[in-house]
């Protein structure tokens, strides 16, 4: 960030004992201006910064009206209070752009200082571009959520998302540094499907935790998200009436005749006890498990055929599972207390 946070327009290098260095890979012989950060710089040129960042036109041209600024190599100072790599990716994507970035674990954390500091200079197409790629895993539709998910997925059906994304903690911690809240309510989500004492007691590896404003806002949307599903099952599964063509209808044995109506049940039955989602590595997802309610009736089709309803008794079903889950979705944003015009 700029040496005085208060004022965009103010250079505050001050020449010390210690030399500063060139930073390796960032100075071009015709570069006008050497950009300090730590104990290394960078020679670049003005017009690229003074084209990008409005901020850094304003400190520039402060910089020009100064009596006599500190020089390097010929080059008048610019001084900015960033890391030297955090500021050596931010240059090189003011240069080369972001195209080439990767959005994975391993590298999110380029990924945050780059939007921390595109954020603050105001270079405003880098962060659209940088959110635009952050939203393929923190989306705002429920059709790329779900596809998040199947690539979390491996080939053996095991949920393992902890391992291909980056841990929401620091996801929302981002979020609320720059406000971008058109991807706090995925990461909400993602965490609240984790277990309260590991949602209190923060990110393990770093012990990094959200503020008590997210905390609260978070727990307050687990809840409600856990009463939409208890209002599903309750509305949609529980004693659930065949459907109107339902094949079993007209059957004189009474026993036939509920045939669907038992199946729900015994599927009732599974989705409470958790029994996909405990294989899956998913045992406290809602959505998961409202799509479970129909995805179940397939899936254990071989290994018990009770939990299979007609054909026309599943029809209906899955108009209603994709409803519920398309309205599960929309109130995502306003169970955690989160405004998102966008939002899908």
């Amino acid at each position: 960030m700029f040496a005085d946070n208060n004022d965009f327009s103010v250079n505050q290098y001050i020449p010390t004992k210690s030399t500063p260095s060139r930073y390796p890979g960032m100075c071009f012989n015709d570069g006008n201006i050497a950009v300090l950060a730590g104990q290394y710089y960078f020679l670049v040129h003005q017009v690229l910064l003074c084209r990008h960042s409005p901020a850094l036109d304003s400190a520039i041209k402060a910089l020009d009206s100064t009596c006599s600024p500190a020089h390097l190599e010929g080059r008048p100072v610019l001084h900015l209070n960033d890391g030297p790599d955090e500021m050596y990716h931010f240059l090189s994507a003011l240069y080369d752009g972001v195209s080439h970035i990767k959005y994975t674990n391993k590298s999110f954390s380029k990924v945050a200082s780059l939007l921390r500091l595109c954020t603050h200079y105001q270079v405003g197409h880098l962060r659209q571009d940088l959110l635009r790629g952050l939203s393929a895993t923190w989306p705002t539709t429920l059709e790329g959520w779900d596809a998040r998910e199947a690539d979390a997925t491996n080939v053996a059906g095991l949920y393992e998302s902890r391992e291909k994304y980056p841990h929401p903690i620091l996801v929302i911690n981002l979020s609320c540094d720059i406000s971008a809240q058109e991807i706090l309510p995925s990461a909400f989500y993602d965490l609240s499907r984790s277990p309260p004492s590991s949602i209190v007691e923060g990110f393990k590896t770093s012990g990094i935790g959200l503020s008590s404003d997210c905390l609260m806002s978070l727990l307050k949307g687990k809840e409600r998200a856990s009463r939409f599903l208890s209002t599903f099952i309750v509305k949609q599964l529980e004693r659930r009436a065949p459907a109107s063509k339902c094949i079993h209808r007209q059957q004189l044995d009474t026993t036939h005749q509920r045939a669907c109506q038992a199946a729900f049940e015994a599927i009732t039955f599974e989705i409470l006890r958790g029994a996909n989602g405990v294989v899956c590595h998913r045992s406290s997802d809602p959505l998961f498990a409202i799509m479970d309610a129909e995805l179940i009736q397939t899936t254990y089709d071989k290994q018990n055929t009770g939990l299979r309803p007609c054909k026309y008794c599943r029809s209906e079903f899955s108009s209603i599972v994709k409803g519920a889950r398309t309205e599960f979705w929309r109130l995502l944003p306003e169970w955690f207390g989160i405004d998102v015009p966008s939002w899908d």
